[in-house]
């Protein structure tokens, strides 16, 4: 009958007496799922079968018992635990729990499941809140613990925040894995120095050091060099010394940032991947020969921190107050300056800004943007389809729409007093009003108006002033017309399983739809001007553009648009090409103009909505989500 039992290892007792307590309630609550499995309920056999399986130790252990706690099962098994569970102390279990950190080859759920038993013999009051301080403190990840501590997670939260992370690192090992190599822009702030060093003349110990390594330490380059190192001669960006570059600054390591919100410009550029991959091409700066990344989805120019050091004439660096951001990525990258140069291929040059990164730790290119490769005639979308020259110049009118603002004369007019604007920006204000006039976008008023709401002046980043209307008064008169919008719902359906997508950026979007005469009387504002056009601070103006904006791109296949932003997506190129052609030229034909350096063209991942569109799938934007969930 033995023979036929399955095997379940003995209890040892003199393998570990300090846990003995510990191992033996999980070893007894093994038995007892062993003996349920096999459908044992006798208590003699379940008592005969724990003597068997208990082994040696066990066997004589039992020996010193007393025959009444030997009688019944239950009897058995309480004398067995009065002799060990006192082996339990829970102030000792408390100290190894402290001491259990994440191990090397461990998930997180392996370790939460570690922690989970361990906690479960410290006797905490709250076993949930030392247990969460435990696996902060234990996880490998640096950024998931900041995470927790900055947002202050749940344990739900922070357990699913870890997996979300581990699987998006597992994916990305995978998609990194199956190229040559991974591109993505890294940096850190530093500002520009440009002092004279000593000759370079590392010690004897320092080079037999260095010959033993893959990696030049000065310049982090690939070791030995052919010729002189790079670094020789030059300042660190970082610490100010001579002899290395700010990638492998030693005192770097110490440095810690904290990331706080701001309010400066933001950009985002594209991963980057294989360059097989990718289109590259050669731009003239500075008479010098460079080779960057066509990076269709990036809206600034990037070049590396070495790339900057091998220039021969090395242009002023100048505070950026630009947010250069990874796709979809939440922390922003450091950058320590950019520099404004003209750019030039074959037979086309022009002015441009190139912002200065540091690839510290990444392999990294430089990156040219959509706008600047398209005037340089350099990018792929432009040789495969041929864009109007004049689309993007001048300011547009879509031709045959006039609109008409559905006025409430029940609605007493309202002519509100006018704000004063401070003296140091009223000659801006008056170069904007001009501005204005001379795109016919906004006319003098002749004679009484009924309404009049006040302006409001808020000032450029990139300078100048941008004039607001406050048509919070004149909103009550105005009849919402209902357009729907489409949902998100809408969007992911249209866009599911393509692959290729462009984004058509209108410029200044409303203010190519004019206004009919009838309707202008309720836009006028205090400097005794009145719009045109369809004018921001309308509440009618989001859906009566998308409605507009629908009729002028409708039954065209492949497009789909939420108020001013137009999608054009295929799940081929080819596919994708045909529908944007058709885009391009339609709105084209009727008079409109579009904003070169909000266009996207021929992109395979798209952000629109809080969503990322790509060849592999819809996804939300980590970026967003994250804000969301943590700071409402």
């Amino acid at each position: 009958m033995a023979n036929a039992l399955p095997h379940f290892p003995p209890f040892k007792i003199r393998e570990d007496e300090v846990s003995a307590g510990t191992r033996w309630k999980k070893w007894l609550s093994k038995f007892e799922n062993l003996v349920t499995a096999m459908d044992i309920t006798s208590q003699v056999r379940k008592k005969a079968l724990l003597i068997h399986y208990g082994g040696d130790e066990i066997y004589d252990l039992i020996e010193t018992f007393s025959t009444a706690s030997r009688e019944t099962y239950a009897s058995f098994t309480k004398e067995l635990d009065s002799y060990f569970i006192p082996r339990v102390n829970p102030t000792f279990e408390a100290f190894k729990l402290h001491k259990m950190r994440q191990l090397q080859h461990e998930n997180v759920d392996q370790f939460h499941v570690r922690l989970r038993t361990q906690a479960a013999l410290c006797s905490f009051n709250d076993i949930d809140r030392e247990f969460l301080a435990q696996l902060i403190e234990g996880v490998t990840s640096s950024k998931l613990r900041r995470k927790a501590l900055r947002y202050r997670l749940t344990l739900s939260q922070f357990i699913a925040e870890a997996r979300n992370e581990e699987l998006t690192d597992t994916q990305t090992k995978e998609i990194e894995a199956s190229t040559e190599q991974a591109c993505p822009v890294s940096a850190r702030t530093h500002k520009k120095g440009a002092a004279k060093s000593k000759p370079w003349n590392p010690s004897p110990a320092t080079r037999n050091k260095e010959n033993t390594n893959s990696e030049c330490r000065n310049c982090g380059g690939p070791f030995p060099h052919s010729t002189s190192c790079p670094a020789k001669g030059k300042i660190c960006l970082n610490c100010k010394k001579p002899n290395h570059f700010a990638k492998v600054c030693r005192s770097m390591k110490a440095e810690v940032k904290q990331i706080t919100e701001d309010s400066s410009e933001t950009e985002e550029i594209f991963t980057l991947r294989s360059s097989k991959k990718v289109p590259t091409t050669s731009v003239f700066i500075n008479n010098q020969n460079i080779s960057f990344i066509i990076d269709t989805g990036a809206s600034v120019n990037v070049i590396t921190e070495a790339t900057y050091n091998n220039m021969k004439k090395k242009p002023q660096l100048k505070p950026s107050s630009t947010a250069i951001y990874g796709y979809n990525a939440v922390q922003k990258l450091p950058v320590p300056g950019c520099f404004t140069t003209t750019a030039s291929h074959k037979k086309y040059a022009t002015k441009a800004m190139f912002h200065v990164v540091q690839n510290h730790d990444f392999a990294c290119s430089n990156l040219l943007s959509a706008s600047t490769s398209e005037t340089l005639g350099t990018s792929s979308f432009a040789h495969s389809i041929k864009v109007p020259d004049d689309i993007f110049h001048g300011f547009g009118k879509l031709e045959g729409i006039n609109i008409k603002l559905h006025i409430d004369n029940d609605v007493q007019p309202k002519a509100q007093a006018h704000r004063r604007i401070p003296y140091h920006v009223r000659k801006d204000v008056e170069k904007e009003l001009k501005r204005l006039e001379e795109q016919d976008i906004i006319e003098k008023v002749e004679g009484p108006t009924p309404w009049m709401s006040p302006i409001v002046v808020v000032p450029k980043k990139s300078g100048g002033v941008r004039l607001c209307v406050d048509m919070r008064e004149a909103n009550k008169a105005i009849k919402r017309e209902r357009h729907p919008l489409p949902t998100i719902e809408d969007m992911i359906n249209d866009l599911n399983g393509s692959t290729v997508f462009s984004r058509i950026d209108l410029q200044q979007a409303f203010h190519q739809l004019e206004l009919n005469e009838e309707s202008r009387f309720i836009t006028a504002f205090s400097t005794l001007r009145r719009f045109k056009r369809l004018m921001f601070g309308v509440n009618a103006a989001p859906e009566i553009f998308q409605h507009a904006l629908g009729e002028v791109l409708r039954d065209m296949p492949g497009v789909t648009h939420f108020i001013d932003d137009i999608i054009v997506h295929g799940k081929t190129k080819r596919e994708h090409d045909h529908s944007h052609i058709e885009t391009l030229n339609r709105p084209h034909q009727r008079g409109a103009k579009l904003n070169k350096d909000k266009c996207l063209f021929g992109v395979n991942e798209l952000t629109f909505l809080c969503h990322n569109f790509g060849e592999y799938g819809i996804s939300p934007e980590q970026t967003l989500l994250h804000q969301l969930q943590y700071r409402s």
